[in-house]
């Protein structure tokens, strides 16, 4: 309390107001979707910290073993293995903090809301931006410091073991920890500094509405590419080394890669690969804090101008495309009422909230980051040359997809939109709920099936014929019917109305469990499908067999609902007893 009142006094802030607006902006970006209004703030905060930096701490401790080996038995391998090291250190920290811009993306300028409430109040313009600048420095600096100051300070002593000679002058440690820091620090600043510089760009060169739209698609397509990035980290550090070697063109077009030239630099090793990457990773971070400074500058004004005069305008109705698809929709697939408000509901909950998007949207970036990483392993492997199109590996693509992506949608079902507003569902519930459940299901279908193999049929057509592309496209179109059957089996919920507990299930036996039926139904039903294709005559009989199993799952959903149910709008507690009911 003693330093936040001598910064008060320093900043004249009861005069300026500088340090309660830079508090304020600073807890604004935890005041979002994604944090509960009504839960502990610092909780969160400190939950959130204590995630970031268990992972590189623990690869730290891990390490320590491996550099005392190579210390004393495997010297030579000493180079390769501490570079591969390095690149891992600056690839996640990079990563974690674009993740973190990325789910803040809508906290990193002001908003409609500091607008109005800021622009009444005495205040000078310069204060407030200098104020929001502030917060958004201590923001990343927090969140930079949690990911890898500690691994800074540890792994240069881990790394020393690996040495001829362990006993490092404290000079070159010294110098060690500080490129160390200096590299992962410049490599997140500027993968922070890239998406603000990409939103300001945005606010500034499109209009408020169409902003708001292709913010949408920027934001998950963010998120699907990071989270791809990260599931491919053990394998492009792996690469590193030989790219280095060749002076290959993937170190330039990787931006971890530059700040790994940065980090070799500041340790004093002389290449010309390293100082190459070094010199672009340096004007890269300059480029990046020049054009964020200059699109933050251009934005303020006219960000926040352009949102209240256009907050009435931004509500406008759909376009023409829109309204094709929905008269389609009802007039194919959601033909009764209660059927097209449980639907269209899940749809524009999907795409309005940030918090369910953006769940959604890791799921289906897990599922992206898979089948990157498995087509990287099968055109970078031995097989490169024989691969057909009916190679397991491209056939569980679609599996791979569909798996996450209606399993990502289930998920976030449970979530609450906002809980005070199912009232009116609970008012007009009536004996045709089953109906709002088909909407459900007509969702799932709707927003991620069809989509998905529309746009992978004609890619398949065009690698192996419209004939192959149909039988895989019903293969896997089956699969899903089936999976999305299971997913809703017992779900006796209108999606986001019910109160959700976290904590109920068994983490790690739900794990083990769905990565079982995800190896199933992804990778075997992949094995199953290329045998097929090369043995034409058994497709007849897995499509009866897999038709008579979609309609038995159909038959014991319907049985299930007729024995009557209720929906259901609170989530009740695990129990602080529990009974054996032996009794009974």
């Amino acid at each position: 309390m003693k330093l936040l009142e001598r910064t008060r006094r320093f900043f004249h802030d009861d005069e300026t107001h500088f340090v309660e607006l830079a508090r304020h902006f600073f807890h604004r970006f935890f005041d979002n979707e994604l944090v509960s209004p009504g839960g502990e703030a610092h909780l969160t905060l400190v939950h959130a910290l204590a995630l970031l930096a268990v992972p590189a701490v623990l690869y730290t401790f891990y390490l320590f073993s491996v550099y005392d080996d190579i210390g004393q038995f495997f010297q030579w391998l000493y180079p390769v293995v501490s570079l591969i090291d390095r690149c891992r250190y600056v690839f996640f920290s990079m990563v974690t903090i674009g993740f973190i811009a990325v789910l803040e993306w809508d906290a990193l300028f002001p908003d409609y809301r500091d607008y109005v409430v800021l622009t009444v109040l005495p205040l000078k313009s310069a204060t407030v931006f200098t104020a929001k600048v502030a917060a958004l420095g201590i923001f990343v600096a927090l969140f930079t410091v949690d990911v890898g100051g500690l691994p800074a300070l540890l792994y240069p002593f881990v790394e020393a073991q690996g040495l001829a000679d362990p006993r490092v002058p404290f000079l070159h440690l010294a110098r060690m920890i500080l490129a160390h820091g200096l590299a992962v620090g410049a490599g997140s600043a500027f993968m922070f500094l890239f998406f603000v510089a990409l939103e300001g760009l945005l606010i500034n060169l499109l209009s408020y509405r169409r902003f708001r739209q292709v913010s949408l698609y920027v934001q998950l397509a963010s998120m699907i590419a990071l989270l791809s990035i990260f599931f491919l980290l053990p394998t492009i550090s792996s690469r590193v080394p030989i790219w280095r070697r060749n002076n290959s063109l993937g170190l330039y077009l990787l931006p971890p890669a530059w700040f790994l030239g940065l980090y070799q630099r500041l340790l004093g090793i002389h290449d010309a690969v390293d100082a190459a990457l070094a010199r672009l990773a340096v004007g890269a971070l300059v480029l990046a804090a020049v054009v964020s400074a200059a699109a933050y500058l251009g934005s303020y004004r006219k960000y926040v101008r352009r949102s209240f005069e256009q907050s009435e305008s931004v509500s406008a109705g759909p376009g023409w495309v829109a309204r094709l698809l929905t008269r389609l929709a009802d007039a194919l697939v959601v033909r009764k009422p209660l059927e097209r408000a449980s639907f269209y509901f899940v749809g524009k909950t999907l795409a309005r909230s940030s918090k369910h998007r953006l769940y959604f949207a890791a799921y289906v970036g897990v599922g992206c980051a898979f089948v990157v990483e498995g087509l990287v392993g099968l055109f970078a492997g031995r097989r490169t040359a024989g691969i057909t199109r009916a190679d397991a590996t491209l056939l569980s693509v679609p599996l791979v997809l569909s798996f996450f992506a209606l399993s990502g949608m289930r998920v976030v079902f449970p979530i609450p939109a906002e809980l005070r507003a199912n009232w009116i569902f609970q008012l007009t519930e009536d004996e045709r709920r089953r109906e709002c459940l088909a909407g459900v299901r007509k969702a799932m279908l709707v927003f991620v099936i069809v989509p998905l193999f529309l746009v992978l049929f004609p890619v398949d057509a065009a690698l192996s014929g419209w004939k192959v592309a149909l039988v895989e496209s019903l293969f896997g179109v089956t699969l899903s019917l089936a999976l999305a059957e299971l997913l809703l089996l017992r779900f006796f919920k209108i999606p986001f109305t019910c109160s959700f507990l976290p904590g109920k299930a068994n983490i790690t036996v739900l794990g083990v469990f769905y990565w079982f039926a995800f190896s199933i139904y992804a990778y075997s039903m992949a094995s199953l499908e290329a045998w097929m294709i090369k043995h034409p005559l058994s497709l007849l009989p897995f499509f009866a067999l897999a038709i008579s199993g979609l309609a038995a799952l159909i038959r014991y959903r319907n049985r299930v609902l007729d024995e009557g149910f209720q929906f259901v709008y609170e989530d009740e507690p695990e129990p602080a007893v529990r009974r054996l009911k032996l009794s009974d």
